[in-house]
């Protein structure tokens, strides 16, 4: 049987990645899990599947952190949350939509004005 995989199995490899994943997102006081929820389906809406997982365990790790420091949330990602967000990517150096389309258009008019 070809059953079509979820999203979240598709990003975590299985379903005991992903149940580990959200068991320790709902361990997050009330703020932090509605953050990390907006923002995941912030990514999953601009990054490359194969690389949600990273950045998402990444900010996971991060408000973790905040939490059991007793840091608000906003003092964790700043009041930009987007901004947060993308600098997480930017540093764990994922591919998002936008610079891969960049990156194809960029190659084709290499292609294209190398055969002229």
């Amino acid at each position: 049987m070809n059953e079509k995989k979820s999203l979240a199995q598709r990003l975590f490899g299985d379903k005991r990645a992903w149940r580990a994943y959200v068991k320790r997102c709902e361990a997050l006081p009330g703020d932090y899990r509605t953050v990390i929820g907006l923002i995941q389906k912030f990514m999953w809406n601009i990054a490359m599947d194969a690389q949600v997982m990273s950045v998402l365990y990444a900010i996971l790790d991060l408000f973790e952190e905040g939490s059991a420091d007793g840091r608000a949330v906003l003092e964790v990602t700043g009041d930009d949350v987007a901004e947060f967000a993308l600098g997480v990517l930017q540093a764990v150096q994922a591919e998002t939509w936008t610079t891969k389309q960049a990156r194809k258009l960029n190659d084709t008019v290499r292609r294209e004005l190398a055969h002229k």
